[in-house]
């Protein structure tokens, strides 16, 4: 454990090169398109429209407001995958840059999984006056939603610093991540409800972590209610594993990463 602190203080002189790169990360995401930053609120608008359709009105699901319920947790998801991805292959793309430049490689990773968090949150802050609109409720419980982004973005970081030195030693990772993520997804509630599971499979959907953020989102933003105390202490319980455990594994191979490289 002293040796993890160690390494997350040798971190702090290097803030300014995070954030550059954290910005460069951003921008270059919405570089040479039209439509720029808009795209972060119109792709999962689009997708929760069409999903809305297909759910809705041809398998007739009996949710209220289901353009929202989804809504709520396509955005948390899409911020998931597409950071877990990216930062997978995070070292790996920026090799020529470590031979040239002296920095911790763990900066990589981190800097690609905050960039897609502030495409997320750019996104979901134009997004958030749709879930007013049915009940104003949804004001007061706002706040608490700072619980859930941060608890997620440590348990990606975890997650990122992990599966990027793995990706070093074994480069099949880089494709088994997208089936992976489509395996994943489909036993994530996001487009339907834990009550909805059979209770002999739900087990399936608890042992995902990423069941437990979707339904603090979704407590919050469609339901306009608090979490319970056990949610938010769960929640961050996972994210603070995964980041230690991520954070450990990495130092471990970091030797033999630059060595790899």
């Amino acid at each position: 454990m002293k040796n993890l602190i160690a390494k997350l203080k040798r971190l702090y002189p290097y803030r300014q090169v995070i954030k550059d790169l954290t910005l460069k990360n951003f921008k270059a995401k919405y570089s040479g398109t039209t439509l720029g930053i808009f795209l972060a609120v119109i792709i999962p608008l689009a997708l929760a429209a069409g999903l809305n359709f297909i759910f809705s009105v041809v398998f007739k699901m009996n949710i209220p407001d289901f353009y929202l319920f989804a809504l709520s947790a396509i955005m948390p998801w899409m911020f998931f995958s597409t950071a877990l991805s990216e930062s997978t292959d995070s070292i790996v793309n920026n090799v020529p840059l470590l031979k040239q430049v002296a920095l911790p490689v763990e900066i990589l990773p981190i800097s690609v999984i905050l960039a897609n968090f502030i495409n997320f949150l750019v996104g979901f802050v134009v997004v958030l006056p749709l879930f007013f609109l049915p009940q104003l409720k949804v004001l007061k419980v706002l706040p608490f939603l700072i619980f859930p982004l941060t608890f997620q973005l440590i348990f990606l970081i975890g997650l990122g610093l992990l599966f990027s030195s793995l990706n070093i030693f074994f480069r099949d990772l880089h494709h088994l991540i997208p089936i992976s993520l489509m395996f994943w997804f489909w036993i994530t509630p996001i487009f339907y409800s834990l009550k909805m599971v059979p209770k002999p499979f739900h087990w399936i959907c608890l042992f995902n972590p990423l069941t437990h953020y979707i339904t603090l989102y979704r407590q919050i933003l469609f339901e306009g209610r608090i979490p319970s105390l056990f949610g938010f202490a769960l929640a961050f319980l996972l994210a603070v594993v995964t980041f230690i455990i991520g954070y450990f594994i990495f130092t471990k191979k970091e030797f033999l990463v630059l060595k790899r490289i």
